[in-house]
């Protein structure tokens, strides 16, 4: 079996179609050297079918850069490669690959927060022309937005995907930093401001973070509150309902003797006893400010 793989100045891509293919490429790469590293990195796409996750193992062996890619290969690792391809040859070494593998994540992981934003935007103004429809007397329910809560699971777990590869990537980028630094210490400016721009997104990524959490808690809230006003309009009507069913569990006993039958006005009474009963528990909930 023979495990497909393109090199070209400096960056060999192993491509692993089988799950078998994992211990092939480590025959192919051949035995760990001292001064080896070996970090997994994780890229989020997104398209219009959604966010795209792939797993890319990647080695640096002193001036050689080794990645494990599934499938056929990244489409993104392919147009980083093509972008390799016109530069000068002497500057195209393993650093540049990996300087330009990680720029590629950055930008991946930068557009699936910019999809995420559109995502939560969307949810928001659902609920929000769902309320304005449904005006404020009317409260809304998980029945009324299906797809809300099955949205708010999916940008929570993309998020946290895009969180795993954008610490991952600023990881890698660290590395090509120290071993740039070793090799020629005018190289380190580049990684610099590499680092940077991971900082930046990584910061934009806490922030969405904290925003989704906080659109999520208000939609939960809105549709909760929604819900307990089901439950107070089923707690006054068993306010209502129950001290009558109670006076007709009472005169439906087979007692002997049943005094106040033979009083007067006795169903009038017992009508405004029911009443004194229901107005009594609503008049309370009401003080309590629960009917609002």
């Amino acid at each position: 079996m023979m495990l497909q793989r393109i090199s070209q100045r400096g960056w060999t891509r192993l491509f692993l179609a089988d799950p078998g293919d994992a211990e092939l490429a480590e025959r192919t790469m051949g035995p760990a050297t001292a001064t080896e590293q070996r970090i997994p990195l994780r890229f989020v796409t997104v398209d219009r079918w959604g966010a795209q996750l792939a797993e890319v193992t990647v080695v640096l062996r002193g001036d050689e850069l080794i990645t494990c890619e599934p499938g056929d290969g990244l489409p993104l690792l392919q147009d980083v490669a093509a972008r390799l391809l016109w530069q000068d040859p002497g500057e195209a070494d393993a650093l540049r690959a990996g300087a330009e593998i990680v720029r590629a994540g950055f930008g991946a992981s930068a557009a699936s927060l910019t999809r995420i934003e559109s995502e939560i935007r969307g949810v928001r103004l659902a609920v929000s022309d769902l309320e304005a429809e449904r005006g404020p007397e009317h409260g809304i329910s998980v029945s009324d937005l299906p797809r809300v809560s099955e949205q708010l699971v999916d940008i929570d777990a993309v998020l946290s995907h895009v969180a795993a590869a954008v610490s991952r990537l600023g990881q890698f980028a660290r590395l090509l930093r120290r071993e740039a630094a070793v090799r020629a210490a005018d190289e380190r400016a580049e990684f610099d401001a590499l680092i940077q721009q991971g900082d930046a997104l990584a910061t934009r990524l806490e922030f969405l973070v904290d925003r989704h959490r906080f659109h999520s808690r208000g939609t939960a809230q809105r549709i909760s509150t929604s819900d307990l006003n089901i439950v107070k309009i089923f707690t006054v009507l068993w306010a209502i309902l129950i001290p009558g069913t109670t006076l007709i569990n009472w005169y439906g006993q087979n007692f002997e003797f049943m005094p106040e039958l033979s009083w007067d006005l006795s169903a009038w009474i017992q009508i405004a006893g029911v009443f004194c009963l229901a107005v009594l528990p609503i008049s309370t909930v009401k003080r309590a400010g629960q009917l609002r």
